[in-house]
């Protein structure tokens, strides 16, 4: 074979040497070899770039991820749930009531209310009370604790749709979104499951390193705690290829704002005007006065302009600018 087995790196060692029969998945590595997802997805990258594995089937999985909005419902209870043990253990509440006494937003508590009145839980009285119209909780209630004990449940905090009832599955999709998780219980998580599968020349590779004597616990690189201890002693030492390339040097750009501005430059010099060099620090007096942009305009706030703290004034502006402008500020002088 052409491939130099000191090329390999552990993690590519490990899966050849362990899982020389069978599919070659992600979860059959985090059970045997205690890799971590990513690792996984590094060592199949590598090993199938060489060509000792060969994809076998994709397929598309799509998983539901407990946020941390999720987990507090998982501690606490729902809004839903909150406000229905609330009035059934004090009564009739207003909804400002139950917005104080839970410590909710008083949009947190309306969407509970629309939602459990519809559901017949709820209904406001004469007093614009809201008050328990059934002794048990919604199904859909019901649904959403499943779905957040199962959450718990997992090692992870996912859930894959396959592990969710059909009715779980309804309603899991109005407490989950895509993007922008953060004020939603569950985030959804798209992942291509990928089989893969070692080919005969992954096969004859590995019989090389066992010949060789090749583990994949080698040692990379040797750490100040490893002579302390003496721990390096005992340790084999992976071997250093020196007609390995270095890594790629990518040479400076021009930023983008910086190209923008230039265009924008040359189509103000193609029409007429007149470029000219001014102070790196600027004036608010010419950055923004003599643009008449209004005093209380938001280009002028700490956000979009930067201050020097000294000085925090200009000597002297040159007149007759200083007296034309103010004027045109203040009742449009000759304009």
């Amino acid at each position: 074979m052409d491939l130099d087995i000191k090329n390999l790196h552990p993690l590519e060692v490990k899966v050849l040497l362990n899982s020389s029969e069978g599919a070659l998945t992600s979860d059959r590595l985090i059970n045997e070899l205690g890799y971590k997802l990513g690792q996984c997805n590094q060592a199949f990258s590598w090993l199938a770039a060489k060509e000792l594995i060969e994809e076998k089937s994709r397929t598309l999985k799509i998983f539901y991820e407990i946020t941390d909005f999720g987990r507090d419902f998982q501690e606490k209870g729902t809004h839903r749930e909150r406000i229905f043990a609330l009035i059934k253990e004090k009564g009739a509440m207003t909804l400002p009531e139950i917005t104080k006494e839970l410590g909710l937003e008083n949009r947190d508590t309306g969407t509970a209310f629309g939602s459990m009145s519809k559901e017949g839980l709820l209904a406001m009285d004469g007093e614009k009370k809201a008050s328990l119209k059934s002794d048990g909780i919604s199904a859909s209630m019901k649904a959403v604790r499943s779905i957040l004990d199962k959450a718990a449940l997992s090692s992870s905090g996912d859930i894959a749709e396959t592990d969710l009832s059909d009715e779980e599955k309804d309603v899991i999709g109005g407490i989950s979104k895509k993007r922008g998780a953060s004020t939603s219980p569950f985030k959804v998580v798209e992942r291509e499951d990928v089989v893969y599968e070692i080919t005969a020349a992954g096969r004859e590779t590995a019989g090389i390193l066992v010949s060789k004597g090749v583990t994949g616990e080698e040692i990379g690189s040797l750490t100040p705690e490893m002579i302390a201890d003496g721990s390096w002693k005992n340790k084999s030492f992976r071997s250093y290829n020196v007609n390995t390339p270095p890594s790629r040097v990518l040479l400076g750009r021009h930023n983008p704002y910086s190209l923008f501005l230039d265009s924008v430059k040359d189509k103000l010099v193609s029409l007429g005007f007149e470029e000219f060099d001014g102070p790196l620090v600027e004036t608010e007096f010419w950055n923004c006065d003599a643009l008449f942009m209004p005093q209380f305009h938001s280009a002028r706030d700490i956000h979009d302009v930067y201050h020097v703290k000294t000085p925090t004034r200009a000597r002297e502006i040159e007149q007759p600018y200083l007296d034309q402008v103010a004027e045109t500020h203040k009742n449009g002088w000759k304009t």
